[in-house]
């Protein structure tokens, strides 16, 4: 089959053709490929070693998040207290925040807070004989779109034209993977959009580096794999699949049992050696249900996209990960990642951790597994996907709409030791969820009505030039308003326009147009979650394509 030539060899040079397109996404370089061999980032120090021979009785615990510590580091090869702890955490399916926060964007200031004003977008001085410029020629597409997916609003419902869009979704992809960027190829905290990062022992493998906290995570590694899907960056998905495959996944003779096949939610990369960067993931860290749930539905929608007769069998890579959730079984504190008696997710697999999280409810990736994954796991799989959307309407504010970051099976808000009983990190993905599900699965009337609730309540909550929120975190019933903007709230609101019948519901689509996009050291989660709403936003999140 034929596809677009890969986001790799393009630069951002092109985008200074257009004066309005430069408003939007910034300035551009066309200069490097960002492969520097500067070594500015925190990489160094050494490891402990990784936990002993695990068994079925090894007990791992997820650490949690605790939003007052952003510069946390989980340099080590224990983790931290389980989720129903008071003592500090970082969560598996978020990352270290402060409240208020999106981090540095060109630069860290000096207040201690981390926060900077959004880049700067150099202003158009008018002529001096008093002539207007003449209007820039419209840009030409240049991105494969899906023949299945989510609709381009920013064109249908903001009048933007598609290669405008296709410019400005390659501006942020090409930034969060250092392509034409100058950036190094170090890690490097405080400054830049980069967090893809290849090992310059083998640069077929490459991996997300989580800037705050100084790790490497199966949801962020999963996130870039379904942004390489979406954006046809096959060189990309398979060097960070490698990765994945080679130090993240248990293997299937593993001592582990309940978690063969499963991926170890966190580790390290150690750049001392700036020829060979040592990578350890100790078992002790267990799976993150929603990292596995990524990689699984990324490979099938790779086959679907570029087929499995090449280097990588993508069916059957993901026909493992999905099984796997299905057919494992509990031994001694651990257990599957789906939960038998409810069939939901597990917000992490061992006894001490039997809730769910709403945001790790996914149920258009469900119906992909059930359509492509191994037929036996087919009906398992439809009703995984039914009990997700049910959970996802339990959870949900009756009032507000709003979802906790943590829920019981009946949907009730769990706390998970750390305030995760209200709408907080995790959370801002849910509207996002929803509403792929609307274009992927049927326009399920419960999205519109959820959808509907979160652009009512949050419609005084964006700033006055409407263009990012004005609060992040919040109780449920809408109070204990906390934290300041958020680049990746602002674009799940607008992916919640796709299912939104909301009279404000062009707000959102604005929004997230114009929000800036985050960089410096917080921008991990922020850039990753932003780009995931601005492809589906975008028509961008297909699950079919030209054959």
């Amino acid at each position: 089959m034929s596809h677009l030539p890969a986001l790799r060899t393009q630069t951002l040079a092109t985008c200074a053709c257009s004066a309005l397109l430069a408003l939007f996404v910034g300035a551009c370089s066309d200069a490097g490929d960002g492969n520097s061999t500067s070594t500015a980032g925190p990489f160094g120090g050494s490891f402990g070693s990784p936990a002993g021979t695990p068994n079925n009785n090894q007990q791992a615990n997820p650490p949690s998040s605790n939003p007052n510590d952003p510069a946390q580091s989980t340099n080590s090869s224990t983790n931290q207290p389980a989720s129903n702890s008071t003592n500090p955490e970082t969560t598996p399916g978020d990352i270290t925040l402060n409240p208020g926060e999106t981090g540095p964007t060109g630069g860290t200031n000096t207040d201690g807070t981390g926060m900077t004003t959004p880049p700067d977008t150099t202003q158009q001085m008018p002529p001096t004989d008093g002539m207007q410029p003449p209007p820039a020629e419209p840009l030409p597409p240049t991105l494969e779109r899906p023949t299945k997916g989510t609709p381009n609003l920013f064109t249908r419902d903001l009048g933007i034209g598609v290669g405008e869009v296709d410019a400005k979704l390659t501006t942020a992809v090409n930034r969060f993977f250092g392509i034409g960027t100058n950036e190094p190829a170090t890690p490097t905290r405080d400054t830049g959009f980069r967090v893809y990062y290849e090992l310059p022992q083998d640069r077929s493998m490459a991996f997300i580096w989580t800037t705050d906290s100084n790790d490497v995570r199966s949801e962020g590694m999963s996130y870039g794999m379904m942004i390489a899907l979406q954006m046809d960056m096959q060189q990309q998905f398979n060097a960070l699949w490698k990765f994945a495959k080679t130090f993240m996944q248990f293997p299937q003779n593993s001592a582990t049992t309940s978690w063969r096949g499963n991926f170890r939610w966190q580790g390290t990369v150690n750049t001392g050696n700036g020829n060979n960067w040592q990578v350890n993931f100790p078992d002790s860290a267990g799976p993150a249900p929603d990292g596995d749930e990524y990689f699984a539905a990324a490979l099938y929608l790779a086959d679907r996209r570029w087929g499995s007769n090449g280097g990588v069998n993508y069916q059957q890579e993901a026909d493992v990960i999905s099984h796997a959730m299905l057919a494992n079984t509990a031994a001694g504190n651990n257990t599957p990642l789906i939960n038998a008696a409810n069939n939901l997710v597990v917000f992490y697999p061992n006894v001490q951790n039997q809730f769910t999280d709403p945001s790790y409810n996914l149920p258009a990736f469900y119906e992909i597994y059930a359509t492509d994954g191994p037929q036996g796991d087919a009906a398992r799989w439809n009703t995984i996907a039914d009990a997700s959307r049910n959970l996802l309407v339990r959870s949900a504010n009756a009032t507000t709409g709003l979802h906790p970051d943590y829920a019981n099976f009946n949907g009730t808000p769990n706390a998970g030791g750390d305030q995760h009983d209200q709408f907080r990190f995790d959370a801002w993905r849910v509207i996002m969820n929803m509403a792929v599900d609307y274009a992927w699965s049927g326009q399920d009337a419960r999205w519109t009505t959820q959808a509907n609730k979160y652009h009512a309540f949050f419609a005084d909550k964006l700033n006055a030039a409407k263009d990012n929120v004005t609060n992040q975190t919040f109780a449920l019933n809408g109070s204990n308003a906390a934290g300041g903007n958020s680049t990746a709230l602002t674009s799940t609101l607008g992916a919640g326009a796709i299912a939104s019948t909301a009279p404000n519901r062009l707000d959102f689509i604005n929004a997230a147009w114009t929000v800036y996009q985050q960089s410096g050291q917080y921008r991990y989660y922020q850039e990753s979650v932003y780009i995931l709403g601005l492809l589906a936003t975008s028509g961008l999140m297909g699950y079919e394509w030209a054959q």
